[in-house]
């Protein structure tokens, strides 16, 4: 089995312009030796991956009347890089706005050893955070450092933000039905399916 263990950190209080508006979770990957329906918990596990995710909060900023551009801007470069890109006026621009949510999902680091790569885990680590960390985001972000790199995460649906660039951002629409990830023989090796109805889907298998 493939399992995501995760650290997060909480602030209590009215979020400000230093804290409060990031939300950062820690993600460890790793494989057990039992299966999803076995709750023992001497299992041995190996970890196979690391990632490193950021909930920002644009919604609460707006609510609390706070700059989500100083917010991004007093959490670094990297993070004031995205405002442009997807925001105008503390808000997402219209074509990113599609109404399933008010928040922006942000990968900015994943690691996943290059066996597990091979079986698409990283993939698959990807899909499980979206459903269930960015579920309340309406764009999942994360950055790219080649066009292979891009290409292959335009499997999941994900697309350039930044076009013309070598290396830059790319998106996710969560409003969208992206494909599904799935372990289809049950032995740590994930395809990506198409997310179509159940019937059509036994038809194309």
């Amino acid at each position: 089995m493939i399992g995501i263990r995760i650290v997060g950190n909480l602030t209590v209080g009215e979020p400000n312009e230093d804290r409060g508006l990031i939300t950062w979770l820690h993600c460890i990957v790793y494989e057990s030796s039992g299966n999803d329906d076995d709750e023992c918990e001497d299992d041995d596990e190996t970890d196979i991956g690391s990632a490193l995710v950021a909930i920002i909060h644009v919604g609460e900023a707006a609510h609390c009347n706070v700059s989500l551009l100083d917010a991004l801007d007093a959490e670094g470069a990297e993070f004031e890089a995205l405002y442009p890109v997807y925001f105008d006026e503390d808000w997402l621009k219209d074509e990113y706005d599609q109404g399933q949510g008010t928040d922006l999902f942000y990968i900015a680091e994943l690691s996943i050893d290059d066996a597990y790569r091979k079986r698409n885990v990283d993939l698959a680590v990807v899909r499980r955070l979206c459903a269930s960390f960015a579920a309340g985001c309406e764009l999942v972000v994360m950055p790219y450092a080649s066009e292979d790199e891009a290409k292959h995460w335009s499997m999941l649906g994900f697309v350039v933000s930044t076009e013309g660039q070598a290396s830059g951002l790319m998106h996710l629409q969560q409003a969208l039905r992206g494909p599904r990830v799935v372990d289809v023989a049950g032995n740590g090796r994930f395809r990506v399916l198409p997310n179509v109805e159940p019937e059509r889907l036994r038809k194309m298998n």
